[in-house]
């Protein structure tokens, strides 16, 4: 493959690796909304209910955590079969997203 084709190559991984980043910080960031947007309307309720906010929240941060480890992988696997690609900022992106969807799991679990 030529050097135009590798940059070209190269942006369009870039495009989609920030689109996983963004997809899994929205899944984590309303997950985690939704657990404490409802949680106030749900005190008085009687818990114990399989779909509750709570739920609900923790699961979309679960999947969120889920969609980052992906991206990590298919990360990995693209670096394997194309070693000379310079690594993307992309990754160190989706390390303080993950660092944030942890923290966000652990305060609705906690909750």
């Amino acid at each position: 493959m030529d050097e135009l084709g590798l940059e070209n190559l190269r942006l369009s991984y870039e495009r989609t690796a920030l689109a996983w980043v963004r997809t899994a910080l929205a899944l984590i960031g309303f997950g985690f909304t939704i657990d404490k947007l409802f949680e106030a309307h749900s005190r008085g309720q009687a818990a114990g209910r399989f779909v509750s906010p709570q739920v609900i929240g923790i699961t979309m941060i679960a999947f969120g955590l889920i969609a980052l480890g992906l991206f990590v992988y298919e990360l990995r696997q693209f670096h394997k079969k194309y070693p000379q690609m310079p690594r993307s900022i992309a990754g160190f992106v989706a390390a303080l997203i993950g660092i944030l969807g942890v923290m966000a799991l652990v305060f609705a679990i906690a909750a």
